[in-house]
């Protein structure tokens, strides 16, 4: 199957738990973990960067292994696979 997880997903995904949280009357903001293989975290990340940056002359520097996005009642953590 093609990875196709980036900005839009997790918008998607933040907002849908969000909302299912809010209607099922839970208050307490939650997490969600995402981990990703090392090439996978790039993608998202440049894609998040690329999507919300303000400024083109802006350089990307890449995220160590960590990404968080928040949403009303959710923090989506995005992180690369732990390699044992």
């Amino acid at each position: 199957m093609e990875f196709r997880f980036g900005t839009i997903s997790i918008v998607e995904l933040g907002n849908s738990i969000s909302n299912k949280l809010k209607e099922d009357g839970i208050t307490n903001k939650s997490e969600l973990i995402v981990y990703l293989s090392d090439n996978e975290f790039r993608k998202v990340d440049e894609d998040l960067y690329y999507r919300n940056r303000k400024d083109d002359s802006d350089e990307f520097v890449p995220s160590d292994n960590e990404i968080i996005v928040n949403f009303e009642m959710v923090k989506i953590i995005v992180k690369k696979e732990e390699r044992e």
